[in-house]
């Protein structure tokens, strides 16, 4: 219970957590269950927290649905969790790379490379990319 009380964990994190402290595995296996009969303890809860902060941190759905599969997040939950088409996704995606590029479209390799490993998809990478080389092509007052 203390480890439910500071934060949300997955069933994998708690029972990892609790074989460390050399209780049998029947026993973990008897407590999580009632854990989650009892809604202390949600894989969907921890998802959708995970979610949130990761997100907020600037992580991408890749990369937060990698992590998630780490922490042994049932595949269905994690999609329920993430909304990767989203338009939030982009507008993160794009608060991201101004933060860290300061808006520039030189080295795109690199840009590339920093935003793939964030977690957001090739495919949307470009597409920013293109869209900001774009924009930064045009002079004023063309669209």
């Amino acid at each position: 219970m203390d480890y439910l009380s500071r934060r949300e964990h997955s069933r994998l994190e708690l029972k990892k957590k609790l074989l460390t402290k050399n209780f049998s595995e029947s026993d973990i296996n008897q407590v999580l269950q009632q854990l989650a009969t009892e809604n202390l303890q949600s894989d969907l809860r921890f998802s959708e927290s995970y979610v949130r902060s990761r997100k907020l941190a600037g992580f991408g759905p890749k990369r937060i649905e990698i992590e998630l599969h780490e922490h042994g997040v049932e595949t269905k939950l994690i999609v329920a969790s993430i909304d990767a088409r989203s338009s939030e996704w982009h507008d993160q995606m794009r608060a991201v790379w101004q933060r860290k590029f300061d808006g520039s479209t030189k080295n795109q390799q690199q840009q590339f490379r920093f935003l793939f490993y964030r977690g957001y998809t090739s495919e949307a990478i470009s597409k920013l990319l293109t869209q900001e080389t774009k924009e930064n092509l045009l002079p004023e007052g063309y669209e």
